[in-house]
């Protein structure tokens, strides 16, 4: 029911929205147990971001390669 549809893009938005309602109702809940996620900052999200990405590129480039050569 949830995923049923075959839209690629909705499911992502889908995922998206409802990771962040948990998020929120973790935060409503659990309002002075979350000190230890005080190491989410912007700045670790970007670094966490820029590493996944450069990753990502990496192995594409690698993939793109090994198909060349077949």
């Amino acid at each position: 029911m949830f995923f049923s549809t075959s839209c690629k893009i909705c499911k992502i938005i889908r995922i998206f929205l409802f990771s962040v309602f948990l998020l929120i109702l973790l935060a409503l809940i659990q309002k002075d147990k979350l000190h230890y996620l005080k190491f989410i900052t912007p700045e670790n999200a970007a670094y966490f971001i820029l590493v996944v990405g450069i990753l990502i590129t990496i192995l594409k480039i690698f993939e793109y390669i090994k198909n060349k050569k077949n």
